[in-house]
């Protein structure tokens, strides 16, 4: 009688089982091993550490060791891929996997983008009988004569973090890839088999269907089997009381009180547990909290665990932390996946996770041992996060996942692998390279006529032949074929990045992106990295040098940082809001009656200051002399939709740009000037929900927030060489050159699909039409002035802030300028610390006066010229602007102008926050009118590239 799924396997499986001293299988491999065993293909969804990679591994080793004729030394090939799409391959598993190999006698190897050359000639002439690499080099073995030799094969593929993947272009490459093998093997007579391990996700549906494409007009058949994680953990919300002595550290460390409560708060967790990760959503996040702890407690052993950081340092952080040296570190999605993190007992997460399947799998990553609970914390930073948090957790504790989508027809991963199907074959039909990309999931329902679009672009900027034959177009491979593969294997978005290396010990300490590095790097500048401070030494093509320091720095920003909250969650908030403002007793909330209370009274406070509390069935616009508030708990997607909606209509009724900032509970919107509040209502109330996608699309085909998207995507569509510079080229030629392209609509596809809410934001728009949600004016609320940043209150010390903000105001006012009179056309020139709080022309005594720097005196022709062509008429209109923004603020106004980047409608938006009366007074007003303009500038610097010059 069977005991066990291990009975099953073969002998010398179960042996090594004996002397591992794994007797009983874990949750995963007792519902796996027994299907995969059978040659289904199977997905495989459970939390880390219950032996998820062994339930696919043991039987597939067992089925290859029963077939004789894969150890055939004349039939040599790879048997067995394992793709994973960590960057760092998870050293764990491969330590483990290469270890049962060599005890089979199964020849495990590796192949990514660090193997050296010899070793990979050397596969090519001895074939593994398992290779572990990722997506994109699996994507270069379809090159190499004898290596797609060796693919023939294949019986058995795994693809490891397949949540991952899924949802990004990485994915979608990765399914095609999984096509063209399909290709390869059906030649040779025989299939494979395809095992998808993943963490716990929404609609595990749409991942199955992602692994196993779509064949004869229909799905292929793909055993989904899930592990409940939520049985197994127990997670906890507090909003930490601030202390007595929390305002004197608050205030030595130059932090805001709350935040000193939060680190001091987890070092009381930390110290009453044996070892703890501290997750946090981004890197520079990771960076600023580690820092203050190393300035309040020089001794404390905690380390610092990212993807920016260099791959020695983050093997030294795994390994003190596994050994015990550290008993605390610090990460963010890095340490979600895959890698050992020992015996840890406890997490913490600081701040909201913002999604439901972040904060399962990052406690999932604590008492991971069979048979224990996982436990946590959510440490929340004020009354919203709180909100937020508390939501999260009850749907985790619930299983309420978010709903994971693969995107459907992502044109520059279609583009990358049809050049990449010709590279292959040399010469193909177009005909088959439409059947195989056809049969991944994200392509499966492609038309013809949207296939042809993209082979005539190809055509158009020669990636590919076309030669006709028998009314056939076969589809010829040229030497831009090559180099556009070569330069484009990943469909991770390019951005340079730096390396960081300590001058004194020559060890890499981490990576910078360009962006941080052209706005903020230069030689003297200080800045945290590794969870130190750092100052640089020499800045060179390729390195920055730097050297350790005592003082706090800047704080690096990196790509790809923003986590969305879902829709379902802000609607959750809302909810949670409404009930408490009609007094329906809530109670279904993890954490203690005390920090419950205090979001009961933020609601109820709202109400007894004579407001209405903005919930999932009530929009607010809130407005005073400066500001608009738009309170709407719909989430971050939705708010982008309205905010780029609301924008964009308003700005074409008014005639002047309209700035916007959204969170996932409110929009503020940056007016030129006042307007009526109605005007918003009835955008909510007269636009057709019908005609929302198209008039987003209109919207973003007319905005420089599809620039960088744009040259990204013509990038991998291969009409932009890697190496290209926009910076050369302005980007109104470049949006001109694409315009009415595939490029052109995948650029705006990608911003919509990555950043936008279509269906939910017609959903909204229909309920207030239906009057289902409520639209109310009021002025400006306790809830419309909450924080858009939860970090904020750990940013660089207040006297660093000053100091800088002064060194501004300096450059600013020794700036040469010359001023023109509007009346008389006389100028003159000065500097502006030496004009009055209210410039006069000396001449004829008037006082609507332009302000430029005296390289852009030609200018002043403009004013006398008659005939004026369409872009003077647009110049002196800004001249204009510029006289009236001096006659309303004086040499406030000139201050602004003088800056970097800052035109007359920037610098009118940054004023109108302002009463010229608070900046000439109140020294405080006036250093955050600094504060806003150099926040303008470090903008401009990060994006000039965007602007003619």
């Amino acid at each position: 009688m069977m005991e066990t799924v291990f009975d099953l396997l073969d002998e010398r499986i179960k042996e090594i089982l004996l002397t591992k001293k794994i007797e009983n299988p874990t949750e995963p491999q007792k519902k796996a091993i027994l299907h995969i065993l059978k040659g289904k293909n199977v997905l495989l969804i459970a939390p880390t550490g219950l032996g998820k990679t062994e339930s696919a591994l043991l039987p597939i080793f067992h089925n290859f060791l029963k077939d004789k004729s894969l150890k055939d030394k004349k039939n040599i090939g790879i048997s067995i891929i394992y793709i994973t799409p960590l960057r760092a391959l998870n050293r764990d598993m491969l330590k483990r996997t290469i270890s049962w190999g060599k005890e089979l006698g199964i020849n495990v190897a590796v192949r990514h983008g660090d193997t050296t050359q010899s070793e990979r000639s050397y596969q090519s002439r001895n074939p593994p009988d398992m290779l572990i690499t990722t997506p994109e080099t699996f994507q270069i073995l379809f090159t190499g004569k004898r290596l797609r030799k060796h693919m023939e094969k294949i019986r058995w593929v795994i693809v490891d973090e397949i949540h991952e993947l899924a949802c990004d272009e990485r994915g979608a490459q990765l399914a095609v890839g999984l096509e063209r093998l399909n290709e390869i093997t059906k030649k040779t007579g025989h299939n494979f088999q395809r095992i998808g391990l993943s963490a716990t996700v929404g609609l595990p549906v749409e991942v199955a269907r992602f692994l196993g494409g779509w064949e004869d007009n229909q799905f292929r058949q793909v055993k989904t089997i899930e592990v409940d994680v939520t049985k197994h953990i127990d997670i906890k919300v507090e909003l930490p009381s601030i202390k007595k002595d929390d305002y004197t550290n608050a205030n030595r460390f130059s932090i805001e009180p709350i935040s000193f409560s939060l680190i001091r708060r987890c070092k009381e967790l930390i110290d009453d547990h044996i070892s703890t990760l501290l997750f946090i959503n981004t890197r520079d996040g990771a960076e600023i909290l580690t820092s203050r702890f190393h300035l309040w407690q020089k001794e404390m052993q905690i380390g610092v665990h990212h993807g920016s950081l260099s791959k020695n340092a983050r093997i030294e952080s795994e390994n003190d932390f596994k050994s015990g040296k550290i008993n605390s570190l610090i990460c963010t999605s890095s340490l979600e996946l895959g890698i050992d993190v020992g015996n840890t007992d406890y997490i913490i997460q600081y701040n909201s996770p913002r999604e439901v399947t972040r904060i399962i799998q990052r406690v999932g990553r604590s008492g991971h041992k069979v048979g224990k609970t996982s436990k946590g914390v959510i440490l929340t930073s004020n009354l919203e996060d709180l909100a937020e948090s508390l939501v999260i957790a009850r749907k985790a504790l619930a299983g309420e996942l978010e709903n994971l989508y693969v995107r459907q027809n992502p044109l520059s991963v279609l583009t990358n692998q049809i050049i990449s199907i010709v590279l292959e074959h040399g010469k193909i039909n177009s005909k088959n390279v439409y059947k195989i990309i056809r049969r991944s999931y994200p392509f499966h329902n492609l038309s013809f006529k949207i296939f042809e679009y993209i082979l005539k672009q190809l055509k158009d900027q020669r990636s590919v032949w076309f030669e006709e034959e028998d009314n056939n177009i076969f589809l010829v491979k040229r030497r831009n074929s090559r180099n556009y593969f070569l330069d484009n294997i990943s469909m991770i978005p390019d951005e340079k990045t730096y390396k960081v290396v300590d001058i004194s010990t020559r060890k890499t300490i981490g990576s910078l992106d360009e962006s941080f590095v052209l706005s903020s790097v230069f030689e003297g500048e200080k800045f945290v990295l590794s969870g130190r401070p750092w100052v640089i030494v020499k800045r060179d093509e390729e390195d920055i040098l730097v050297s350790s320091v005592k003082d706090i720095g800047n704080i690096p920003s990196w790509m790809g940082e923003d986590i969305p909250v879902p829709f379902e969650v802000a609607l959750e908030v809302g909810e949670l809001r409404k009930n408490i403002s009609e007094g329906i007793i809530v109670n279904n909330y993890p954490c203690d009656k005390n920090t419950f209370e205090k979001f009961v009274e933020y609601i109820l406070n709202q109400k007894k200051s004579g407001f209405k509390v903005p919930n999932n069935k009530t929009i607010t616009i809130e407005h005073d002399d400066k500001n608009i508030v738009i309170n709407a708990c719909f989430g971050t997607k939705v708010n982008e939709t309205l905010g780029r909606l609301i924008s964009a209509l308003l700005a074409q009724s008014i005639g002047e740009s309209v700035g916007i900032n959204s969170d996932s509970y409110r929009i503020n919107l940056e007016l030129p000037g006042i307007i009526p509040v109605e005007r918003i209502r009835d955008i909510f109330i007269k636009t057709n929900p019908e005609t929302l996608e198209y008039l987003i699309e209109t919207i973003l085909k007319n905005s420089t927030y599809v620039r960088w998207q744009l040259v990204h995507v013509a990038r991998k569509f291969g009409a932009l060489r890697k190496d290209f510079d926009y910076k050369n080229v302005g980007m109104k030629r470049l949006m001109g050159l694409f315009e009415r392209s595939p490029i052109f609509e995948e650029a705006v596809d990608k911003i919509i699909w990555e950043r936008m809410d279509i269906k939910n934001t017609k959903n909204i728009l229909e309920k207030i039409q239906n009057k289902e949600i409520k639209i109310i004016i009021q002025g400006l609320s306790p809830i419309s002035t909450a924080g858009f940043e939860t970090i904020r209150g750990l940013m660089v010390p207040t006297r660093a802030d000053r100091t800088i903000l002064m060194a501004l105001k300096k450059r600013l006012e020794d700036t040469n300028i010359i001023l023109i009179c509007t009346n008389c056309h006389h100028s003159w020139n000065s500097s502006v610390n030496r004009i009055d709080l209210q410039p006069k022309c000396s001449k004829c005594g008037a006082i609507k006066i332009i302000g430029l720097r005296r390289y852009n005196k030609d200018l002043k022709k403009l004013l006398d010229k008659k005939d004026l062509t369409k872009e003077e008429t647009k110049e002196l209109k800004r001249l204009h602007k510029n006289a009236s923004l001096v006659l309303s603020y004086g040499r406030f106004a000139l201050i602004a102008l003088m800056a970097r980047g800052i035109g007359p409608d920037t610098a009118a938006r940054i004023l109108r926050r302002y009463s010229r009366r608070e900046l000439e007074k109140n020294e405080e007003i006036e250093i955050k009118f600094l504060r806003d303009i150099l926040k303008s500038e470090l903008t401009y610097a990060r994006t000039r590239g965007f602007w003619d010059s």
